[in-house]
């Protein structure tokens, strides 16, 4: 938009307000408005940016804090360092990940990273440390409560500055309790203070419970502080090699507790995460300080392109290491997919193996063993069977019609889309309907071209023949010219009205002669009410698929 609007903006617009509805057309759908629902959203509305009215700064102290972020940006763009590196440290310092380009995700996401890229803990304690080490001189003269109290409030105008997530109010809430605990020489409860942050953040915003970030970073706190230390092989004996292979601990323990949660929402488990994790958490605290210490040297007038090759040096030995992880055989296992009750069974299985490492009850083992054998025994038996016959549905798209159907292990797509937009139609149905392809066992998305035969299903020009059952596709008005007869001896039972149909629709229906029409959700609202109320007079059957979608299941 132009002006930028930032999220500590006022504007006014005006806009046609939409109720916010579930639109699955296949089963296991994802439902990009479930999350919104559970958050109290009901609608939904599209502002084109010349609407915008007025255009004004939200008064206040924290968002004039929160405004600062654009400024950080600017001074993290024009550091010394390589453009992969600013992306980075856009998403590390500001929360922004919008630089940050799709592969990039990706390559962190298989090697088990991808939390470097969210602000966290992590972020929090390097950043701290920093603080710490740049005002140790308050502290050797005797002042330690000023450095402490100074750290604290540092630490609360970063958190605003990113736009308080729950990730970094969780760490910071934390480390405010740490330094408050240390300062009145209190004794320091991690679960404590992870509960009193917990409950600062549902108390200002209840709806954050829904949200994957919450759960993620609250999740991944709680099982280091209840597992990690006893997962560490090493005793106390040991302090040195204790601390060392406290990483080893710390990354096994938050990816018991995340890895399950990520795995159901991404499809994905990385096994080589220990190896990254170990890598990052020597790398990541020298390419963050070098990238503040760069920062104030910035303000301060200072360039030192030095530093920045440092930096550089810090960040491509990250992703260097993350693509050689990534090309190992086994590196991450792709296409995971379970029923969500497995979620519940699995943490019930994490309680009682914390209760076996904390008391040492074998009982605990027996249990455990039990609850797992009756999970897989009730996963096996049939409760999510799913068919192997044929499917066919036709999805409710407003921009075009598009088509789908199930043949063993491919799903076949047609669209009636122009052929430059293909492409797009086919990522979006990869998106929303990869739950159902997992689910399934589809192991790929084929676009069913003009001539292609897969079992049986084939096409000829606009009509599709799947399982015997003939399908016209009408997108202009060739089909009144003359009476259609796509393959000799063939009936069209089903004759799909698209956008590009401008003519007479009964006439059509004499001219196609189908068992239903159906009327697309992609055609102009008010004439496909027209089309409707025609044939409804003329008593012809019809059903239109704005409401639901043609859903074919079987041998039809």
């Amino acid at each position: 938009m132009l002006p930028p609007v930032d999220d500590t903006d006022r504007i006014r617009f005006t806009a046609s307000m939409d109720p916010l509805e579930s639109r699955i057309d296949l089963p296991d759908e994802t439902d990009y408005n479930a999350s919104f629902r559970r958050m109290g959203v009901v609608a939904q509305c599209f502002i084109h940016p010349d609407s915008i009215q007025t255009h004004v700064p939200e008064p206040g102290p924290v968002n004039s804090l929160r405004r600062l972020r654009r400024d950080l940006q600017a001074r993290i763009a024009l550091l010394p360092i390589s453009s992969e590196t600013c992306s980075f440290l856009m998403a590390a310092l500001t929360g922004d990940r919008s630089w940050l380009t799709p592969s990039t995700r990706d390559l962190f996401s298989l090697t088990g990273i991808a939390h470097i890229l969210a602000l966290s803990g992590l972020h929090v304690g390097i950043i701290s440390a920093v603080i710490m080490i740049m005002l140790f001189p308050l502290t050797a003269v005797g002042m330690r409560r000023c450095s402490m109290l100074i750290s604290i409030g540092a630490l609360w105008v970063f958190a605003i500055l990113t736009g308080l997530s729950p990730s970094v109010v969780r760490a910071v809430v934390m480390a405010t309790i740490f330094l408050v605990t240390m300062m009145m020489q209190r004794v320091w409860s991690p679960l404590n203070a992870l509960a009193v942050a917990a409950l600062l953040l549902l108390v200002f915003n209840p709806s954050a419970i829904y949200t994957l970030g919450f759960q993620l970073t609250f999740l991944a706190v709680l099982f280091i502080i209840v597992f990690a230390r006893r997962l560490n092989p090493i005793g106390y004996r040991y302090p040195i090699l204790r601390a060392g292979t406290m990483s080893l601990a710390v990354s096994a323990a938050a990816m018991l507790g995340t890895g399950i949660v990520c795995a159901y929402h991404f499809h994905i488990f990385p096994l080589c995460f220990l190896v990254t994790n170990i890598a990052v958490s020597v790398l990541l605290p020298p390419l963050i300080g070098g990238a503040l210490i760069l920062l104030l040297l910035s303000y301060a007038g200072i360039s030192a392109p030095w530093l920045g090759g440092i930096v550089d040096f810090m960040y491509s030995s990250v992703t260097d290491i993350a693509l050689w992880i990534s090309g190992l055989p086994g590196a991450a296992v792709t296409g995971v997919w379970f029923p969500s009750w497995i979620i519940p069974v699995y943490f019930i299985l994490a309680l009682l193996f914390a209760v076996w490492l904390w008391c040492r009850r074998a009982v605990m083992l027996y249990a455990m063993g039990i609850i797992a054998a009756f999970t897989v025994l009730w996963w096996s038996i049939d409760t999510y069977h799913v068919s192997p016959s044929p499917e066919a549905y036709i999805t409710r798209s407003p921009s075009e019609t598009t088509m789908l159907v199930r043949e063993g292990d491919t799903l076949l797509l047609y669209t009636t889309a122009r052929l430059v937009r293909h492409p797009e139609v086919a990522e979006r149905a990869r998106s929303k309907y990869e739950t159902y392809m997992l689910r399934r066992s589809i192991s790929a998305m084929v676009p069913l071209s003009d001539g292609a035969i897969h079992g049986s299903t084939s096409r000829c020009g606009d009509t599709i023949f799947t399982s015997g059952i003939t399908i016209l596709f009408v997108g202009d008005n060739t089909c009144l010219s003359a009476p259609v007869t796509p393959v000799a001896g063939q009936h069209v039972h089903y004759a799909v009205v698209c956008r590009g149909f401008t003519g007479d629709i009964c006439r059509l229906a004499g001219s196609v002669c189908p068992d239903t029409l159906l009327l697309s959700a992609d055609l102009d609202p008010r004439r496909h009410d027209r089309y409707c109320r025609e044939l409804t007079a003329a008593s012809l059957p019809h059903r239109s698929l704005r409401s639901s979608p043609l859903i074919l299941r079987g041998c039809f």
